[in-house]
């Protein structure tokens, strides 16, 4: 199947009648494997590494569920330091995201105790990503995510440096607005395939992030049956009680910011003149408590693995089988 449809062009069709007999029998976990030992995240579910997503409560409430949250990099390399100590302290963990130029910074992590670590650049296709992740390799206990990617090239050379996971998707969240000012990136269904497929060539274990374009439970399935291991989400998480910022009341009604991080606010914040702007800035309705999401989510994945006769996400890719829609 060959398009660039994106999530609401497309759905699974069950093939292959399903003896499960309850949802609860299901297995949603995925591992990540640094070094010698797994960590198993309850479900392939990662926030976006956004302003307006990840601080302290929200990388709490992943961890208390079993999975891991991000210290996003747009703020001072002081206030990651103290969110990851207060972490710590709480015997907790999350990924450190990171810059192109803060090499220093990932072994000062590495020496607090810190194994997760996202490059977080716009184009992971770019020999000037090469050095950090060449450190963060060296330190030999690592995992590391990078991207994003739109193509089976840029996958195969992220894979080919020892990236541990790649982001996919160029243009495709809905506060990402790069596709509009440059041309760049395809449909996330066709960028997705690509991928998988050049995976499959090279034989190996790079794990696939599908990365933007989520609107409701069901695209994360779609995701996972196209062949992702993870998925990362922003607008899913935005206007949570854990998300960042202050609540906002207007016409009556409780809001929050939400942002992409090319955004005009994110550049202006972290003293940037922003000039090229491709990121989105909006308010979304308060949605209150995280808990509540990631309920739907899992309540969402398990049916979805029952009706595809899936005990487990490998049986899922097994047995997904797709529809198209006509654009």
């Amino acid at each position: 199947m060959k398009s660039t449809y994106s999530y609401k062009n497309i759905s699974l069709v069950p093939r292959k009648i399903s003896k499960i007999l309850s949802r609860s029998d299901i297995d949603l976990s995925v591992s990540l494997q640094v070094k010698n030992r797994k960590t198993s995240l309850k479900m392939p579910i990662l926030p976006a590494p956004m302003d307006t997503i990840c601080g302290m409560n929200m990388c709490r409430s992943f961890y208390e569920n079993g999975m891991l949250g991000m210290i996003h990099r747009f703020q001072t390399v002081e206030e990651r330091i103290i969110t990851y100590e207060k972490l710590t302290n709480e015997m907790m963990d999350a990924f450190i995201a990171i810059g192109l130029e803060e090499e220093k910074l990932v072994r000062q992590f590495h020496d607090m105790g810190a194994k997760f670590f996202i490059l977080d650049v716009a184009n992971g296709f770019n020999t000037s990503i090469e050095p950090i992740i060449s450190s963060i390799k060296n330190l030999g206990d690592t995992f590391v995510i990078c991207g994003n990617v739109a193509s089976k090239e840029g996958f195969k050379y992220l894979s080919d440096l020892g990236v541990d996971a790649v982001r996919v998707g160029i243009g495709t969240g809905s506060m990402c607005t790069t596709s509009v000012m440059t041309g760049i990136g395809q449909g996330i269904v066709s960028a997705l395939q690509e991928c998988v497929e050049i995976r499959k060539e090279l034989d190996n274990f790079t794990l696939i992030i599908a990365d933007g374009g989520i609107v409701d439970v069901g695209d994360i399935g779609k995701a996972l049956g196209l062949g992702a291991d993870l998925v990362m989400m922003g607008r899913m998480f935005a206007g949570t009680k854990e998300a960042e910022g202050n609540i906002l009341k207007y016409d009556g009604k409780l809001y929050k910011a939400y942002r992409g991080s090319a955004s005009f606010a994110v550049q202006k914040n972290r003293g940037k003149n922003p000039y090229y702007v491709e990121g989105d800035e909006t308010i979304v309705k308060y949605k209150g408590g995280v808990q509540n999401i990631f309920d739907q989510i899992e309540a969402g994945l398990r049916s979805t693995l029952s009706y595809m006769a899936a005990v487990n996400l490998k049986e899922f890719r097994e047995n997904a089988s797709f529809v198209l829609y006509p654009m």
